[in-house]
């Protein structure tokens, strides 16, 4: 076999020498919804600065209306490049992370003032509530990544236990 064609076992999904562990349909969600989240965070920073609401200095900083602040936002990033990597079982600990940091990030939008502002128009409002509906989003699909990991990795196990041929106490395989 050549090194452009695919093995069996890539073919059928699994990824690397890690058995069982796929790059599923949750990790492909995920990098969707991250994808958009990041879009939507750069258009909501570029429109509160064109609408006045947020200087340069300050549309994905803590006092952002309309974006995530730049670290979250590149903590989202991280988290979720760290989740879909396939070779490594421990992906639903960042995805996991993701998920709570999502969740957190919905919480305190109702708590710091941001949310409703007396400076937003119904339309930048509307905006607002698409940016925490959209977080909220890749939140779910975060904690799917964990539960895919989470399931492939206990397949894995179980399947390779299935395979150890059973010993006698003497070290002779059973029959």
């Amino acid at each position: 076999m050549n090194q452009h064609e695919l093995s069996p076992q890539r073919a059928e999904g699994r990824i690397g020498n890690a058995p069982g562990l796929t790059r599923g349909r949750a990790s492909v969600r995920l990098v969707a919804g991250v994808s958009a989240l990041v879009a939507t965070d750069i258009a909501g920073g570029l429109l509160s600065v064109y609408t006045g609401v947020n200087s340069w200095s300050s549309a994905w900083g803590n006092t952002a209306l309309l974006a995530a602040p730049a670290p979250m936002v590149f903590g989202q990033i991280l988290l979720a490049w760290l989740a879909v990597r396939p070779r490594r079982r421990w992906a639903a600990i960042p995805a996991g992370m993701l998920s709570a940091t999502c969740a957190v990030s919905v919480a305190s939008a109702f708590f710091d003032g941001a949310l409703r502002n007396d400076v937003l128009s119904p339309a930048l409002f509307a905006f607002q509530l698409f940016l925490l509906g959209l977080t909220a989003l890749v939140g779910v699909l975060a904690a799917q990544r964990a539960r895919e990991v989470l399931r492939t990795v206990e397949r894995a196990s179980r399947a390779s236990r299935r395979r150890r041929p059973t010993r006698r106490s003497d070290g002779a395989p059973a029959a």
